[in-house]
């Protein structure tokens, strides 16, 4: 979207000669050309693997996996275990009754709600992968009620837990998915925002405060302009859906080849996928299962050899890895930004005006919305950032050199916190 603007630059050159002069907006925060973030579903997730992955990914300790990566990184969780799928979760032969969740069971029983709160809330959990694991071997069959879905918000809001990203789940006993409803006979099953069934919840679940739902759609294209698209659901609300990098090709039958395992790992983050992102400027989102293996050490060599491949991307300044909710935040506030340049005693002035979202409305937007939004100009240290006529703090702004076409001023991105903060079992 175009920024709003006072006058054109030769005008207000005109009127003051000697500004700085602001060239428009940078897609990405400096220095990166790309944005990418991992989403990984809570599949077979249990506290021994999340605790092994994680410590690997975020933080910079030693590790079994080797030395950690200090990249931002956030997973999602179950607030139930309804499943009644044959196999093990883990090593051991762990039952998938033992599978990470927030109450054991559909039960009012907290199983392993202490730590996912705790990781909520610390920036390791940022997506809700559905309310549970529902998928049952007759997938005709389902263990998912209304009074599951008040239940679990209603004790996550108790806990002060917001989250804004969901991700749909599993076969068709998961009739609390929603968002391509009436896309086809198939998705007749997703009940979530159809407000005649009795596992409707999105008058529930929008209200709560989710505003991303990945719609179990497939897609093969690794790096997009933009990972955003706005639905309407079947009750009349309006979301964003987002894009996932799930699979590569079909199969000679038109079967999608699946590659979001923690074995296809160095085929997503191949090199090539790699540069192509950062030489087209786009975002990307991985869709993986870091924690759906029984492998012992939960990711195998080459899945570490790829994510360590990734690190090296972030650490040359070419790819910003963060976290989902980040990458989707920054993708409506940077897509949908208006903002104004006045000139005034020798000095730019960046005004921030709204988020013209058109999917939750145009809003004036809060100072975490905007972090990372970054404006080329002549001169940063001679132009003032503003959001609604206030000044953004000092110590959020950030000067940058050129990067080839330009200077360039910008809210800071999030700092990557790298503290470890994984906790024991129940």
């Amino acid at each position: 979207m175009s920024a709003v603007m006072p006058c054109s630059f030769a005008d207000a050159t005109a009127r003051a000669p000697g500004h700085p002069i602001v060239l428009g907006e940078r897609k990405f925060p400096y220095p990166y050309q790309a944005m990418l973030a991992i989403s990984s579903d809570a599949d077979s997730e249990t506290l021994r693997k999340f605790n092994l992955v994680h410590e690997f990914i975020n933080t910079t300790a030693d590790t079994p996996l080797g030395k950690g990566l200090g990249l931002d990184f956030a997973d999602s969780f179950f607030m139930y275990n309804g499943t009644d799928m044959p196999g093990d979760v883990d090593i051991g032969h762990e039952p998938m009754s033992d599978e990470m969740s927030w109450y054991r069971g559909t039960s009012d029983e907290l199983y392993d709600a202490a730590a996912i709160n705790h990781y909520i809330h610390v920036g390791w959990i940022d997506t809700m992968h559905t309310f549970g694991d529902f998928s049952m071997k007759n997938p005709h069959n389902t263990r998912f009620s209304r009074a599951l879905a008040r239940r679990a918000l209603s004790e996550l809001i108790s806990n002060g837990d917001r989250l804004m990203v969901w991700t749909d789940h599993g076969n068709q006993s998961n009739v609390d998915n929603f968002g391509s409803y009436g896309d086809g006979a198939f998705y007749s099953y997703q009940q979530g925002a159809n407000p005649w069934s009795p596992y409707y919840h999105t008058d529930l679940t929008i209200p709560y405060g989710i505003r991303f739902v990945w719609p179990d759609t497939h897609s093969d294209q690794f790096g997009m302009n933009s990972m955003i698209y706005p639905i309407k659901l079947p009750d009349g609300r309006r979301v964003w859906a987002f894009w996932r990098y799930t699979s590569e090709g079909e199969t000679s039958s038109g079967a999608q080849k699946w590659n979001w395992t923690p074995y296809h790992l160095d085929e997503q983050l191949s090199q090539s996928h790699l540069d192509e992102l950062v030489r087209n400027h786009e975002y990307s989102i991985i869709a993986q299962h870091l924690c759906g293996t029984t492998y012992p050490g939960v990711i195998p060599k080459n899945a570490v050899q790829a994510l360590t491949r990734l690190a090296g991307y972030y650490r040359n300044g070419e790819i910003l890895v963060t976290r989902t909710s980040r990458l989707l935040v920054y993708n409506v506030s940077q897509q949908y930004v208006s903002y104004r340049v006045t000139y005034d005693s020798q000095k730019a002035y960046i005004d921030i005006l709204t988020i013209r979202d058109p999917v939750f409305g145009t809003h004036v937007p809060s100072l975490d919305e905007v972090r990372g939004l970054t404006f080329y100009t002549t001169d940063p240290q001679r132009t003032v950032l503003e959001i609604g006529n206030q000044p953004v703090p000092n110590d959020l702004v950030q000067d940058n050199p050129t990067d080839g076409h330009a200077p360039s001023i910008e809210i800071k991105w999030w700092s990557v916190d790298t503290t470890n903060y994984a906790v024991g079992s129940h």
